[in-house]
C-alpha cells in the first residue's frame, strides 16, 4: 500500500508518502522525501513488519490525521510547530535564528544552549524530534495598524506590520529535581506522567501578564496533547513564580532546604498540579 498526502504549509505544497512497505519508505526517505509508516494496511501486513529508520509509524490509517501529516512535514522541512496562540502571544518551537534575539543581559547558564545558533540547532533536532516537547519561543504577536488616508485622500498603510517579537522562552521538560523531590511527586495513573514547567520572560516585558498567559496555554497543551501533568521547582524567594504556580492550580508538595547544595543552594519549593 502506498498513499500520498499533499498539504499546503506557509504557502507551499508538500507531499508525504504513507506506506506499509519499509523498503519503499526507506527509498523515498533516501531521496529526500517525508515518509510515514503504517503498520496496519489490511491483509498485506501481518503485524510483524519492521520499520527501522522510519521516524514516524502509525498503527492504522485512521491515525494519519491532517495535524499529524503537517507535524511530520514540518519536522522534515525543519519548520517550527505552533504550540498555541493566545490573545497577545504566539508560542512555537524555537528556530536557529532565535539565538540572536535573546538579549545579552538575559544570558545565563540556563540560556547558554539557546544563545548559540549551532547548539540550538542540535537541540531543536534532538529535543523536538524525539520528545515532541521542550523549551519553546514566546512571541508577542505583531500589531496590525489600521490604514489611514493620506493627503491625496487614498488609503495607505502608515507602517508595516511589526514582526512577532521574541519576549521569552517557556516550556516543559523531564523533571530535573533532587531525588527527594522526585519521590515527593504524587503518583499518577499509568496514562499520565510528570513534566517540569519552566519559563523566562525577558526583563523589558515583565509585569504585563505575559508569563501567566504563556504558561496557562502550555498547561492546556500539556494536558490535551502531551497527556502530562506539570510540576515546578521554584526558589522560595521567587514570590512572583510561587503566586503564578498557585494560580495554575498547583500546591506545594515538598520543601527542600540545603544551603550547601551545589546545584540548588537555598530553600526550594516543589509545586505540583492538584489531581482532580
Amino acid at each position: 500500500m502506498k498513499q500520498e498526502r499533499t498539504l499546503s504549509i506557509e504557502g507551499k505544497e508538500y507531499t508525504l508518502l504513507i506506506s506499509d512497505e519499509p523498503q519503499a519508505l526507506l527509498e523515498a526517505k533516501a531521496s529526500g522525501r517525508a515518509v510515514l509508516g503504517c503498520l496496519d494496511a489490511g491483509a498485506q501486513n501481518d503485524g510483524k513488519t519492521e520499520f527501522k529508520g522510519i521516524p514516524y509509524v502509525i498503527p492504522s490509517m485512521e491515525y494519519a490525521t491532517e495535524e499529524l501529516v503537517e507535524l511530520i512535514l514540518r519536522r522534515h522541512l525543519g519548520l517550527p510547530w505552533l504550540i498555541d496562540e493566545t490573545d497577545q502571544l504566539r508560542i512555537r518551537e524555537l528556530v536557529k535564528e532565535d539565538a540572536e534575539s535573546i538579549p545579552e543581559e538575559e544570558y545565563g547558564k540556563e540560556e547558554e544552549i539557546f544563545r548559540d545558533p549551532a547548539k540550538l540547532e542540535v537541540y531543536i533536532k534532538n529535543q523536538y524530534g524525539f520528545y515532541e516537547y521542550g523549551t519553546w519561543a514566546v512571541l508577542k504577536k505583531r500589531e496590525k495598524k489600521a490604514p489611514v488616508q493620506n493627503k491625496a485622500g487614498q488609503n495607505a498603510a502608515v507602517a508595516a506590520e511589526m514582526q512577532d517579537k521574541l519576549i521569552g522562552i517557556a516550556g516543559v521538560s523531564n523533571p530535573d529535581l533532587p531525588e527527594a523531590a522526585l519521590q515527593a511527586l504524587p503518583a499518577l495513573p499509568d496514562d499520565l506522567y510528570w513534566l517540569e514547567l519552566g519559563y523566562h520572560i525577558f526583563k523589558p516585558f515583565r509585569k504585563n501578564g505575559y508569563a501567566k498567559e504563556a504558561v496557562s496555554a502550555i498547561l492546556s497543551y500539556s494536558h490535551e496533547v502531551l497527556s502530562a501533568r506539570l510540576c515546578a521547582w521554584i526558589e522560595e524567594t521567587n514570590k512572583a513564580s510561587c503566586a503564578l504556580a498557585e494560580s495554575l492550580g498547583m500546591d506545594v508538595v515538598k520543601v527542600i532546604s540545603d544551603q550547601t547544595a551545589s546545584k540548588w543552594p537555598g530553600v526550594y519549593l516543589l509545586y505540583a498540579e492538584r489531581m482532580r
